[in-house]
């Protein structure tokens, strides 16, 4: 397997005291990863952009104010057109932290950042991983500490490194940063940028997110909704977040994607039938052989275990089930096929019955047959 090149920023702060104003509610990581192998081709497209944009040395992107919004989305557009990567996302909503442990900024970047990259050792057999610092005096101290805590060596995956640098050091590191300013105005509701959706929808087809704590991301305006609505929006993020946390998530990586574009998808617009053909495209870039048929089997089994993924009659796509309406007009789905079908089987059976003074009656006297007589009892 080639090496990967993992390259990580943050947008946000530690601070934990969100009444203060211009705090941070949410802290978000990024990591921007390539193949070890395009590293001088990653070098090489950043300079030239860093030029043709005249951005001098260094692409910073705190530098792109939202007024050149067109700018940073044609940056972005560049690096997507240009360099093949994909983008891990965690997001920490700071509302839902509890513990004095973590208001101290060291502990903060001890815990999330040791957090962050331990899912690594579980996708990349080898990998250096090259983080942004956060003061140089903590520099050694973090580093030391996700090493131990987080990076696991052995005879088998020696390869695997964690540093930290100073972007201007590691100059790709700033990519992470510019990729990290796209995002975060979407995933921080406190510097929220409607605009920056549009980058997000860019991107999307390439990254894969994670939250911290998983319940603050029900979506906010479940307190307003009806009880039956509440029920089912927290019961179905129970369930997912149940799945991740068990081994069904390592086991099947193309569900846990699937689920995890379906639950994003969910908290920007709960409403929205996500199409085969969109789910395609964002799982081809982990799975390139994937299928459309293999789509609808994984869906099919997610349904198996349990997972509300509805569909609307007359209406392509999928997504989670977050209201009462949702569960009755994906039942209703059902009911125009399953109920037609019944009938035809009653009709059949009587034909066969009757034209045979009963001496053929399936349903009747076929034990296999048990389950099907008693369907058809109920129509």
């Amino acid at each position: 397997m080639i090496p990967a090149k993992i390259f990580i920023d943050e947008f946000g702060n530690t601070h934990l005291d969100l009444s203060k104003k211009g705090t941070f509610s949410h802290f978000i990581y990024t990591s921007v990863i390539i193949k070890e192998t395009d590293t001088e081709k990653a070098r090489k497209i950043l300079k030239e952009i860093c030029f043709k944009y005249r951005l001098g040395d260094d692409l910073k992107s705190k530098n792109i104010k939202s007024k050149n919004f067109k700018k940073r989305k044609d940056i972005l557009i560049e690096f997507l057109e240009k360099l093949d990567f994909v983008v891990d996302v965690m997001v920490v909503d700071k509302s839902n932290l509890s513990g004095d442990g973590l208001k101290i900024k060291k502990t903060f970047y001890k815990y999330f950042q040791s957090l962050f990259v331990e899912k690594y050792n579980n996708i990349y057999e080898s990998y250096s991983i090259n983080a942004d610092k956060v003061g140089e005096e903590f520099k050694i101290e973090l580093q030391d500490y996700v090493r131990k805590k987080s990076i696991s060596r052995d005879l088998f995956n020696p390869d695997r490194n964690f540093e930290i640098f100073d972007d201007k050091d590691e100059k790709l590191i700033q990519i992470a940063d510019f990729i990290s300013g796209c995002l975060g105005k979407v995933f921080c509701t406190s510097h929220f940028d409607k605009q920056y959706i549009e980058l997000f929808n860019l991107l999307h087809a390439r990254t894969s997110i994670s939250y911290f704590p998983f319940e603050s991301y029900i979506t906010k305006e479940i307190e307003n909704k009806p009880e039956l609505d509440r029920q089912i929006m927290k019961m179905n993020y129970q369930l997912i977040e149940k799945f991740f946390d068990s081994s069904k998530s390592e086991k099947s990586k193309e569900k846990a994607r699937l689920l995890e574009y379906l639950r994003f998808q969910s908290e920007l617009n709960p409403n929205r039938l996500v199409s085969t053909r969109e789910l395609l495209i964002y799982l081809n870039n982990f799975f390139p052989n994937i299928k459309n048929e293999r789509i609808r089997t994984l869906i099919r089994d997610l349904r198996y275990e349990g997972l509300f993924i509805v569909s609307h009659s007359g209406k392509p796509g999928y997504k989670l089930a977050t209201k009462y309406s949702d569960v009755s007009e994906h039942f209703n789905h059902f009911l125009k096929y399953v109920v037609p079908m019944l009938q035809k089987v009653k009709i059949l059976n009587q034909t066969l019955s009757q034209n045979s003074f009963n001496d053929i009656n399936p349903i009747e006297k076929d034990p296999n047959m048990q389950k099907l007589k008693e369907l058809v009892a109920g129509i």
